[in-house]
């Protein structure tokens, strides 16, 4: 059985050739239940098991394991380990993936999928709000379909918000202005594309500082019970989802106002399926906002695993 690294993930799957094998993906569809998540005893509580299948029609598919132990923080470990079990048509394990990298990938790779359709095409200043482990490909990923030129990473602590700069400025190259903001809000002021990859269970991004044209992507809350944009941010935005079956079970910005009824059901548009098979259209102005709220899906992690696997076959 092959077991595949992070860093070898990293070199098969370059961001354009990944965007590229979530379009297909999405277009052709997969066999993809909602994610299982289960409760961990131990620690400070809020621990989970994460368990995502996805499979082709003929029975490949692949099986992501995620852990979530936010105590870890206080270790100073990761909060999140993943890896990932390829399968083949006849159910047996051909390889291991590092989860962790797949996930990182993806996850900015549906992003920028999703900002091809939804984003101004002459968008050049990204804000990246948070500082975790995503935020680099975050930035990375929004770089390869549009023509950034200046990117605003915001954090609560200046320590990690200099050292993402940093990681940064490491992928994406010179050409690109990269800097730590004084002020979130004046970023906001000249933002095309916000970027939110927080773990903050209650609203960082305001409504009242988006600017008419604004791109949203959300990514960071993935539970019913935490937001990273306030009530201002879903009310002025049309919405787009990753999958309407995970944003349904799983995504507080949605779900919340939704409960509550400061949005209805019909603001929500449609999914990535929908905007890469033309049934829903993208933007149609340059000075609407528009959001994104992605929770993740296993769909994402078969199509990656996918590209890899290719790669590895490939002849030199």
């Amino acid at each position: 059985m092959l077991v595949v690294t992070a860093e070898e993930i990293r070199r098969l799957a370059p961001m354009p050739a990944l965007i590229e094998a979530l379009r297909e993906a999405f277009r052709n569809g997969c066999v993809a239940p909602v994610r299982h998540a289960a409760s961990v005893p131990g620690g400070a509580g809020d621990r989970l098991v994460l368990t995502m299948p996805a499979f082709q029609p003929d029975g490949r598919g692949v099986v992501k394991l995620v852990t979530v132990f936010p105590d870890n923080r206080a270790r100073q470990l990761p909060t999140v380990g993943a890896l990932i079990v390829v399968l083949s048509e006849t159910g047996q394990p051909t390889a291991v993936l590092d989860g962790s990298a797949i996930t990182q990938l993806r996850t900015a790779a549906a992003s920028a999928l999703a900002s091809t359709y939804l984003s101004r095409a002459d968008s050049t200043h990204l804000v990246i709000m948070g500082t975790g482990a995503l935020a680099p490909y975050m930035a990375l990923a929004h770089c390869a379909v549009r023509p950034i030129r200046s990117i605003a990473v915001w954090g609560r602590r200046e320590a990690r918000s200099t050292a993402t700069v940093a990681a940064v400025r490491a992928l994406v190259g010179a050409d690109v202005r990269v800097l730590a903001p004084n002020s979130l809000k004046e970023a906001l002021a000249t933002a095309h594309i916000v970027s939110c990859a927080t773990t903050s269970p209650t609203p960082v991004l305001a409504g009242e500082w988006l600017q008419p044209g604004v791109f949203v992507d959300l990514v960071g809350s993935f539970t019913p019970t935490t937001r990273e944009a306030d009530d201002a941010v879903v009310c002025r935005s049309r919405i787009f989802v990753d999958t309407l079956a995970g944003a349904m079970a799983e995504a507080g910005d949605i779900l919340d106002p939704l409960a509550r009824g400061v949005i209805k059901r019909t603001q929500i548009e449609g999914e990535l399926a929908d905007l890469v098979s033309g049934r829903a259209t993208g933007r149609r102005t340059p000075a609407e906002i528009i959001l994104f709220k992605s929770v993740g899906a296993a769909i994402e992690d078969l199509a990656a695993s996918q590209l890899v696997m290719r790669a590895l076959r490939a002849p030199p």
